[in-house]
């Protein structure tokens, strides 16, 4: 029995899974008789496909199988306020990975609220403590005290990468549950587009959360935290822009931009540590590395601050964007200890209180399971050993 689809909820369906004709066209057909998705995508009128078929596709692309009956493809809405520019054909709709991983730690927060608020736990006064009428600078710097991430104290951790863990671990130390992953779920082959989205912020009083892509370059991910970070004090879930360099339109993320720059790199450090008998090149690549962050962003905060001018910075941009964007190597392995990277993928409060209320008996062991991405009761044990 055949059925009849509108190519367009085809492309919709694969393009929302982040899935190309190659890999998508094996998983619906065979090796070597692969699914023909490019015709039917190209047809100019409906096409018609038998159902197992179409249900098979339904399932390889996680689409719900009423929508792809649909007369055009819907449009699914972030639950969060979207700050992402739109893309050359107006749109931005979001993949099927970023929306279902703003969905799957919406709820792992709401279980943590729940058991802040459950133990008695206080809520913590920063979240929706500020607004854009604030001074930048003033917001800066208690930002910067409340979570002990100044200058003196970045300084001691040696490279982007290390200092990405050890905001991570900063931030731990104010409830503030910092997530940092590379794939959807619980497939590694499912990589995040850091090209969609950076990060986010998911605003509560008694667990906020923040949302790092480990795809992207650890010299942005760092300027992701200290932006989420605003957010978190405005109260505000949010995905960002997610261009740190680019002068952002909406008020709010130009002000959380300003915001993370004076956490990251204070105007008056700056200023202080520039050597004019220096190049510009010179000081952004020495600055970074004395304020730990990126050439390219010590170079941005220079104009910013009308210590260089605009013609300036572009006579040494292009240089500094490419070392910028230059990955570290990655390390052939196992991929490293699965607990640890648990730690870092789920936040180690958030596991402690989801094992130690499991052994409890407060939480079931089904739920303790969905919470923590496994199936396993051996793993609820192991995770118990190490982080409680």
């Amino acid at each position: 029995m055949n059925v009849t689809v509108r190519p367009e909820l085809i492309a919709w369906a694969r393009n929302r899974a982040s899935l190309t004709v190659a890999e998508l066209a094996p998983k619906v057909g065979t090796k070597t008789k692969p699914a023909p998705i490019q015709d039917w995508e190209d047809s100019e009128t409906p096409v018609e496909i038998p159902v197992k078929q179409l249900e098979k596709f339904a399932e390889k692309t996680r689409a719900p199988f009423g929508m792809l009956f649909l007369s055009e493809p819907p449009v699914e809405r972030l639950p969060i306020r979207d700050f992402r520019r739109p893309t050359t054909d107006g749109s931005r709709q979001p993949s099927l990975n970023l929306l279902e991983t703003i969905y799957d730690y919406q709820i792992k927060q709401s279980w943590l609220s729940s058991a802040f608020q459950d133990e008695g736990d206080e809520p913590l006064s920063f979240v929706g403590s500020a607004s854009i009428r604030d001074s930048v600078t003033a917001l800066a710097a208690d930002i910067r005290a409340r979570l002990r991430i100044g200058t003196e104290e970045r300084q001691a951790v040696r490279t982007s990468g290390d200092s990405v863990l050890w905001l991570i671990g900063r931030l731990a130390e104010s409830r503030i549950n910092v997530i940092r992953k590379s794939y959807f779920r619980t497939n590694t082959k499912s990589s995040l587009d850091p090209m969609e989205f950076k990060g986010f912020a998911l605003a509560d009083q008694y667990a906020p959360f923040i949302f790092i892509n480990g795809k992207d370059w650890p010299a942005s991910q760092i300027f992701t935290i200290a932006h989420e970070c605003v957010h978190l004090w405005l109260g505000e879930s949010a995905l960002p822009s997610g261009e740190w360099f680019v002068e952002a339109v909406d008020p709010v993320e130009r002000f959380c931009n300003q915001v993370a720059a004076e956490i990251l790199i204070p105007a008056a450090e700056l200023e202080r540590s520039w050597r004019t008998a220096d190049s510009v090149q010179a000081n952004a690549v020495r600055i970074g590395r004395e304020f730990r962050v990126s050439s390219l962003a010590s170079l941005y905060r220079a104009r910013n601050t009308n210590i260089i001018t605009e013609s300036e910075l572009q006579s040494v941009r292009s240089q500094l964007q490419a070392d910028f964007e230059r990955r570290p190597e990655t390390k052939k392995g196992s991929g490293g200890d699965p607990y640890n990277n648990k730690g870092i993928e789920l936040g180690k409060d958030f596991i402690r209180r989801v094992v130690a209320r499991t052994l409890e008996g407060r939480t079931l062991y089904s739920e303790a399971f969905e919470l923590l991405g496994t199936k396993n009761t051996d793993v609820v044990h192991t995770l118990a050993q190490r982080f409680l």
